[in-house]
C-alpha cells in the first residue's frame, strides 16, 4: 500500500529534486558542447559561449558531415561495435550456460571456473598482447580489434551467475519434456535472462565504441581506424593531410574548438541512442524471471 503521509510526500518530492538536479548537472557539459560546436569563431575562442550558442555557425558541422575520412572512421566503428558485441555475447552466453551447472552435472566445473579467473588476475601485458596479435597475422585488420577481447571473463561470471538464479524445477521441467540443452537454453533460460543479456550488451557497445588505443599500435593503415581513435589523432593535432584547397580555407575560418566540438558531438550521439532501445529489455527481463512458487 502507498503511503501518501506528509513525510513520504515530502521524501519523494526532495528525492525526485535531487535526482533531477544530478541529471541536470550529466547533461550540462554536453549542452555545453553542442553550443560551442554551433557557435562563431570569436564567440568560441574567446570563451563566450556558456549553454546557448552565439553567432549560429554550421560549418564545423558542414566539414565533419563532408570529410570522407569521418564517415569511413565511422563505419568501421558500426562495424566493430556490431560484430563485436555479437561476438562478446555469443561466446559469453556459451561459456556461462555450461558453468552454471552443478558440478555433479559437469564434470571438472571447479578447474574450468579456475582456469577462467586466472587471467583475470594475470595479465602477460601489452607487449605479449602485441607480440601475438602480429603472430597470428591479425595486424592492420579490423579483427585486432574484435577477436582479442571477444570473451570477457568479468562478463562470463556475470552471466554464469544469473544463469545460476533461476528457478531451477523449470529446467527439470523441461528435461523431462525431452528438451535439449540447446532447447532449454535458447527457449527457457535466455528468454528469462534478458535483463542480464542487455546489461552485459550495453556494457560491450560502449567499451567498443568508445575504445581507441588499439586502433594506434594495431592498425597502420588509417583507412581502417574506427573513430574514436581518428579523433584522438586529431584532438592532440589538427591534421590538415588529404584535405581539399576548400576545405583548408573553411578550416581557417573555423575555430579550432567548434570543430572539435562537432567531431565529439558526431562520435558521442549515436551512442546515446542505445539506452533507450535497451530499457525495455531490462524490463522484460525483470518480468519474465519472476517465477511464482
Amino acid at each position: 500500500m502507498k503511503d501518501n503521509s506528509m513525510s513520504s510526500r515530502i521524501f519523494d518530492a526532495f528525492n525526485c529534486a535531487f535526482l533531477a538536479f544530478l541529471a541536470l548537472l550529466c547533461f550540462m557539459p554536453m549542452v555545453h558542447v553542442m553550443a560551442l560546436s554551433l557557435s562563431d569563431s570569436v564567440s568560441a575562442n574567446t570563451n563566450a559561449v556558456l549553454f546557448l550558442p552565439k553567432g549560429a555557425n554550421f560549418e564545423a558541422y558542414k566539414m565533419v558531415f563532408g570529410n570522407p575520412k569521418f564517415l569511413r572512421a565511422f563505419g568501421v566503428s558500426v562495424f566493430r561495435t556490431a560484430v563485436g558485441t555479437g561476438a562478446n555475447l555469443l561466446l559469453t552466453i556459451l561459456a556461462a550456460y555450461p558453468l552454471s551447472k552443478e558440478a555433479n552435472q559437469l564434470r571438472g566445473r571447479t578447474l574450468i571456473v579456475g582456469y577462467f579467473i586466472i587471467p583475470m588476475m594475470i595479465s602477460g601485458g601489452l607487449i605479449p598482447m602485441f607480440i601475438l596479435i602480429s603472430k597470428i597475422g591479425l595486424m592492420d585488420s579490423i579483427w585486432a580489434l574484435i577477436l582479442p577481447g571477444a570473451c570477457n571473463v568479468g562478463y562470463v561470471i556475470m552471466m554464469m551467475n544469473f544463469f545460476r538464479g533461476i528457478n531451477k524445477s523449470l529446467l527439470e521441467s523441461a528435461v523431462i519434456d525431452g528438451a535439449n540443452e540447446f532447447v532449454i537454453l535458447f527457449r527457457i533460460v535466455l528468454p528469462m535472462s534478458m535483463a542480464s543479456v542487455a546489461t552485459i550488451a550495453l556494457f560491450c557497445v560502449v567499451a567498443h565504441w568508445n575504445e581507441w588505443f588499439g586502433g594506434t599500435i594495431y592498425l597502420n593503415a588509417r583507412d581502417l581506424w574506427p573513430l574514436q581513435t581518428l579523433l584522438k589523432t586529431m584532438m592532440v593535432q589538427l591534421d590538415l593531410t588529404g584535405m581539399r584547397p576548400d576545405e583548408i580555407a573553411r578550416i581557417k575560418l573555423l575555430s579550432d574548438r567548434s570543430f572539435r566540438a562537432a567531431q565529439v558531438m558526431f562520435a558521442t550521439v549515436p551512442i546515446l541512442f542505445v539506452y533507450p532501445f535497451a530499457q525495455k529489455y531490462f524490463i522484460k527481463g525483470v518480468t519474465l524471471g519472476s517465477v511464482k512458487e
